[in-house]
């Protein structure tokens, strides 16, 4: 379909312009143009990009100065426009055919098969030259690197379809001729270079996270996901147990488990030094000495677990009692070894990184002795006031810690192979928990994960230490488990898996509504980016630095950009796309009350009954099956 005459080069040597009159109002900015040259002695169609649209041609003043006046009618009476052609316009005759425009395309190239990829052949269009609107079955097969199944109404296995082209039509398969075209992303290159959904607040970033979810879940993925869910929004997921899409002829069912926040579990001996200085220094502030303190009682407590099996808060607060008491007793072996293997004194940088500490092994290691003591080697004498003290308050604030926090156990800690497996999505509720506690949570997770799928490569370990199949982490609220100029648990990990994990197949995809509260380091190494509406001038900055696919010209489109819409840009695409999110299959869980509705019912017939049976404290009536004389009154709230 030609739309227009090339005019001439445009602004940069990769562009250039063409004019027409547009009358059906299809070319818009973001659409895809093509021009036909000889490459290699080869026709191609070129396709571009429109990203600028002027128009050259106005109507006067006058004929827009009296408002009861039709302006076409006008131009018609003077003779300005021809009101024989057609208009596509049904408000007025001829109102298309005064108008013409100067459109800006960016060229793309022709594409090439083989490369997968947009080859420019740096031949701009001359002259005359006409340009054509790209059809939709093209566009759909060179835009998409996993192509779509038109008999099918799906993606092709390994394929994700989130949606459509914004700039046509919206695309429905389960239309008898659908138009548009849809948007197929390639799940490989998302779970193996990870991605990033950032957006402003109700923009549709878990909207969007779940259409790929469920895409990720259907037959042709089957794929193992993790969703760390902080506010309980992605529950609704439980449907996909139910719908005939997530099935395929007997052979496989989607799965989805809940983990509610009260069953999430991590076994305090899974907590390094540095995860129980990072709670406790947030909770209640610890000291130098009382780090030290720590960091001897947990030398203690691992070092007598020869056999490696796991250690109680018992144990380490019977380390910590000893350190008060300042009874005699032998060191074990492991922790007189890592000792005498600790770099002397003056090597050692007291402010620096992992080894902050160090510098205190040798501080009050026979504290308490006297310079002529006769005892053996390896037994400490009387603690002094001051270490007696710091085990003391240390003391006080684990178990204070401990009994607050449910979530860390003794005995029991999440099991991997029960919230991974092929064909199964769990949800890991974190809502009621606090953030710190999160981001430990979230931190020993990670670390499992990446050893088990490090066994998994290497061939080592026992089959309950290893995770045989490649996973997905989706991580809601991302910017709290890698802040930006902040030093928390979770950013260390998150760097490792994020720069190696498509070695040992650990995929993440974080979703941000902060990107400048984001760890610039930790949003680059995502190679997939979805970009939703985002306003602020420092989060769109943010993301200009960090997305290097996508151009100048779309990151201006971020605020303008409507709930459901996105820009897709990267690895999983073979251009920065545009898109119509499509329609979740399962309803969205991320809904905000309805306060005014909230208050109506307040006064309804039904909630003014229940407060009067409340307030009476007489039961409501007997369960079914049961005698009055044995039923209690339920408790009065």
């Amino acid at each position: 379909m030609i739309i227009g005459i090339a005019k001439g080069p445009g602004d940069t040597p990769n562009e250039y312009t063409f004019v027409t009159p547009d009358t059906a109002r299809r070319v818009k900015t973001s659409e895809f143009v093509y021009y036909e040259a000889e490459v290699d002695g080869i026709q191609r169609q070129i396709l571009g990009r429109v990203i600028r649209r002027i128009p050259l041609r106005l109507y006067p003043d006058s004929f827009l100065a009296h408002p009861e006046v039709d302006p076409a009618q006008m131009a018609a009476l003077v003779g300005y426009a021809d009101t024989s052609a057609p208009s596509g316009d049904s408000n007025g005759p001829g109102i298309g055919s005064a108008e013409l425009f100067e459109i800006h395309v960016s060229i793309m190239g022709y594409h090439d098969a083989q490369l997968s990829a947009f080859v420019n052949p740096r031949i701009p269009p001359r002259i005359g030259w006409k340009i054509y609107l790209a059809p939709d079955a093209a566009l759909a097969e060179v835009l998409n690197r996993v192509a779509f199944d038109w008999n099918m109404g799906e993606a092709n296995p390994g394929g994700a379809f989130v949606g459509s082209l914004l700039s046509r039509p919206a695309f429905s398969p389960q239309a008898d001729q659908p138009d548009g075209v849809p948007v197929v992303l390639d799940v490989r290159s998302i779970t193996a270079t990870h991605m990033a959904i950032i957006a402003g607040t109700g923009a549709g970033k878990s909207y969007l996270a779940s259409v790929l979810i469920e895409e990720m879940m259907k037959p042709i993925n089957r794929a193992s996901i993790l969703v760390i869910d902080p506010h309980g929004e992605y529950d609704t997921l439980e449907e996909i147990r139910n719908a005939r899409e997530f099935s395929a002829n007997g052979s496989y069912k989607a799965e989805v488990k809940t983990v509610p926040q009260d069953q999430v579990k991590i076994r305090v001996s899974d907590l390094t030094f540095y995860d129980m200085r990072f709670l406790l220094g947030a909770q209640f502030g610890l000291s130098g000495p009382m780090e030290y303190v720590l960091r001897l009682a947990l030398d203690r407590v691992e070092g007598e677990r020869k056999d490696k099996t796991a250690w109680t808060t018992n144990d380490l607060y019977a380390a910590l009692a000893y350190m008060q008491d300042g009874e005699d007793e032998t060191e074990s072996g492991q922790v007189r070894h890592s000792r005498a293997s600790s770099p002397p004194q003056e090597a050692r940088n007291p402010s620096s990184g992992d080894g902050d500490l160090d510098w205190l092994d040798d501080v009050g290691k026979d504290a308490g002795k006297d310079a002529g003591s006769k005892e053996p080697q390896g037994t400490r004498g009387k603690p002094d006031v001051q270490m007696r003290g710091s085990a003391r308050a240390l003391d006080w604030r684990l178990r204070s810690l401990f009994a607050e926090s449910p979530n860390f156990d003794n005995i029991e800690t999440i099991n991997l192979h029960d919230v991974f497996r092929p064909g199964l999505c769990s949800v890991l509720q974190l809502n009621e928990i606090d953030r710190r506690q999160q981001q430990v949570i979230v931190a020993v997770l990670l670390r499992m994960v990446w050893k088990a799928r490090m066994n998994a490569a290497k061939g080592i370990g026992s089959p309950q230490d290893r995770l045989d199949y490649p996973v997905f982490i989706l991580l809601e609220e991302a910017h709290h488990f890698a802040p930006a100029n902040e030093d928390v648990v979770t950013t260390n990990i998150l760097k490792t898996i994020l720069a190696e994990g498509r070695k040992f197949g650990v995929g993440v995809g974080l979703i941000s509504q902060r990107p400048g509260k984001l760890d610039s380091d930790v949003l680059s190494q995502c190679m997939t980016q979805f970009l939703l509406r985002i306003v602020n001038e420092y989060d769109q900055s943010s993301v200009a630095a960090a997305v290097e696919s996508a151009s100048h010209d779309l990151l201006a489109e971020l605020p303008a950009l409507s709930k459901g819409q996105a820009i897709v840009a990267g690895a999983a695409v073979n251009t920065p796309l545009s898109i119509r999110v499509r329609q979740r299959i399962t309803r969205h869980g991320g809904i905000e009350p309805d306060a005014p509705g909230e208050w109506a019912k307040y006064f309804s017939d039904e909630a003014r009954q229940r407060r009067e049976v409340d307030d009476s404290g007489l039961p409501e009536g007997p369960p079914r099956g049961r005698s009055n004389l044995f039923y209690k009154s339920r408790d009065r709230r």
